[in-house]
């Protein structure tokens, strides 16, 4: 069963990873990687849907503080293994819609955590499902990074980027008429906020491989990130 979009009981953006083209003429694999928000409950529904995808672990994002706050179902779950990758940078607010790059920029050089995660995804036999709160922003860096990894051109990323804001933008709306301190930049995924970062990414880095290398992944690591990707 290929599913783009997953429907989980408590997200809106749950997604797979899988149908991209990639430059040497193959096609990401559905069933390996899904990208969400977080689950705070995973009825009985879920479960099911979630094995029928080959989903057998999950990896969380967010700070200690946000899980004390809302904590993940899967860390709950007997049914999945549970994986907590937190980034230094914790759910920062960017400040403007102009730092939205400088924030994803801190998000990709935080080596340790990215390390860390690319090696669980690489280890896991079955699907991965990876997540932060809304997973919009770190969420959506790692999901650039590893379609990057896979060989998917830069349209695609895009694409697969702005998704999210389609998805949460009913929700966003709600959440923004009952607080009006909030920023008009609050929950969007612009195109221009990813493709900045990929331009800042190649400037930085090169190519995704030398910054695969500088996160301290083996070539061996690489190519099992890949396999699993493809």
């Amino acid at each position: 069963m290929f599913l783009r979009r997953v429907p989980l009981s408590s997200t809106l953006n749950t997604r797979d990873l899988g149908g991209y083209p990639t430059a040497d003429g193959k096609v990401t694999k559905f069933g390996r990687i899904i990208r969400s928000g977080a689950p705070l409950i995973l009825n009985k529904g879920d479960i099911a849907l979630l094995k029928s995808l080959g989903v057998t672990a999950a990896i969380d994002f967010r700070s200690n503080t946000e899980i004390a706050k809302k904590p993940s179902a899967f860390e709950q779950s007997a049914d999945f293994d549970y994986f907590h990758c937190p980034f230094l940078i914790g759910n920062k607010d960017p400040g403007s819609k102009d730092e939205v790059p400088s924030l994803y920029a801190r998000i990709i050089s935080d080596f340790s955590a990215i390390g860390q995660i690319m090696r669980i995804i690489a280890e896991q036999k079955g699907a991965v499902l990876i997540h932060c709160a809304a997973g919009k922003d770190r969420t959506g860096v790692v999901s650039a990074l590893l379609l990057l990894t896979a060989g998917v051109g830069i349209d695609d990323i895009l694409a697969d980027y702005q998704v999210s804001y389609t998805y949460l933008r009913l929700e966003i709306r709600e959440r923004m008429k009952r607080d009006t301190r909030l920023p008009s930049y609050f929950g969007r995924s612009d195109m221009e906020y990813m493709e900045k970062t990929l331009e800042q990414f190649s400037s930085t880095y090169g190519n995704v491989q030398k910054y695969l290398q500088t996160v301290g992944l083996t070539q061996d690591e690489v190519r099992g990130l890949k396999n699993k990707l493809l």
